[in-house]
């Protein structure tokens, strides 16, 4: 007898979205292991994306909203049937990733990490991943009436999340693996200073306060991009954004060369006066 359909969508939302996410999140802590900050960035978004786009698909909502989470996380609380609880920190990190490059492959934005992202990031994956998973299913009690799962689950998650339990609830999980099996060769990366994963109490971590930045070509240079765009694809609002940040420093070097010739010039004598 094949499975009802909404066992296989659920089981679609679980293998395509968390079980990627996962991945894609110890693949981001191997990357901020190696000082690999762009990887890192780009692997934190997608894992974040992922988990939203697993959690809509779940709870039945549509998941169109390309490399992003924030409109996932807004559509939950405008059409979902709960909303989901994320620290205000949370929120902010997942808005930086956004504004600030990850989701730029090719270096087109500037990027940059604060100290200790990792640990934002850590806390971002526990908050959210808790979610990506049936938690609204019927149950038949004793009496043979079904009854409704989703208040359960939702007060088990959020008492887990009141205790900062490590984890986020979900047996089975390809994280929940990893750490099950000490040989695992992702096993190391995930569990690296994790205050949210792994089976250490400890309730602090030692690391260096590291900070990272870099420029874009397109801000070093700006007037590279009709050229660029001539052998690569550059979406039109980094283009765009990009030629008016041109025509910006053009103005301003103008200005600064006009300026330098005003000092540069000699002052005029004052005229002779006859009498």
């Amino acid at each position: 007898m094949p499975y009802p359909m909404h066992i296989l969508v659920n089981d679609f939302a679980i293998r395509s979205f968390r079980d990627t996410a996962d991945k894609d999140y110890v693949t981001a802590r191997m990357a901020y292991r190696a000082r690999l900050i762009q990887p890192f960035l780009w692997s934190a978004l997608h894992s974040l994306e992922k988990y939203v786009k697993g959690i809509l698909v779940l709870n039945r909502l549509k998941a169109h909203m390309g490399h992003s989470a924030t409109p996932g996380i807004e559509k939950m609380k405008q059409q979902g049937k709960f909303e989901l609880d994320l620290s205000a920190d949370t929120l902010q990190f997942i808005k930086d990733l956004e504004d600030y490059g990850a989701a730029r492959r090719y270096y087109e934005v500037s990027y940059n990490i604060q100290p200790f992202d990792i640990v934002r990031f850590d806390r971002a994956v526990w908050e959210l991943r808790r979610y990506c998973q049936p938690l609204d299913y019927g149950i038949v009690d004793i009496s043979g009436k079904t009854v409704g799962s989703l208040t359960h689950e939702l007060d088990r998650i959020h008492s887990a999340k009141a205790i900062h339990a490590k984890g986020t609830c979900i047996i089975g999980g390809v994280l929940e693996k990893i750490i099950e099996q000490k040989g695992h060769p992702a096993r190391g990366a995930l569990v690296w200073n994790n205050l949210f994963f792994g089976p250490s109490r400890r309730k602090r971590v030692k690391m260096r306060p590291d900070w990272e930045a870099g420029n874009s070509p397109f801000f070093l240079h700006p007037e590279i991009i009709d050229e660029v765009i001539k052998y690569v694809y550059i979406p039109k609002d980094i283009a765009e954004g990009v030629r008016q940040f041109a025509k910006e420093n053009a103005a301003g070097q103008t200005k600064t060369e006009l300026d330098a010739k005003k000092v540069s010039k000699p002052a005029a004598k004052p005229s002779e006066r006859t009498n």
